[in-house]
């Protein structure tokens, strides 16, 4: 193999360790409140977009979400409050599928959440991502997220899927 084959596949091992790791310290930074550090993950055009996956059961309404550049993003954050000194939350990433492709890059990750805000829930969803390098650092330009449920510890998500908080 020659030298410069070489250097482009561990460049592309790099960069998709670079991906995950930003996504680690993203998820962390959410976990603990640190909700301007968090941000600064994004590009300051990135779109996220929130649904339930399959939509709302009978009776219930959707949730659905979206955010376009910082400072939307932003306002979305300050909706949730996770506390550095107690428990509120703990986003745990699965199954990272990253590729890398020159400057850009997409993910997949799914998320299993516990979360304590106002009462005690399981989460489940999965990540889709775009990722842009700038200045050489990885961003997440587009963030999609579908929930396959977030219910309550005591009733499951057999029988009640979907809850905000």
């Amino acid at each position: 193999m020659t030298t410069p084959k070489l250097e482009a596949r561990i460049q592309k091992l790099e960069d998709i360790e670079a991906i995950k790791q930003l996504m680690y310290n993203y998820t962390y930074w959410l976990d603990y409140g640190e909700f301007d550090t968090a941000l600064d993950c994004f590009t300051d055009d990135a779109k996220i977009d929130i649904c339930q996956r399959g939509g709302a059961q009978e009776g219930q309404d959707s949730f659905e979400l979206k955010c376009d550049g910082k400072e939307e993003i932003r306002k979305f954050y300050g909706l949730f409050i996770h506390q550095r000194d107690r428990f509120t939350a703990s986003h745990f990433l699965l199954n990272p599928v990253v590729t890398v492709n020159g400057e850009k890059a997409t993910g997949i990750f799914y998320l299993l959440e516990p979360t304590a805000l106002q009462r005690a829930i399981w989460g489940h969803g999965r990540y889709d991502l775009e990722f842009i390098r700038i200045n050489g650092q990885w961003k997440i330009s587009a963030f999609n997220f579908e929930w396959n449920f977030n219910s309550p510890i005591d009733e499951g998500w057999v029988k009640t899927p979907m809850v905000l908080i």
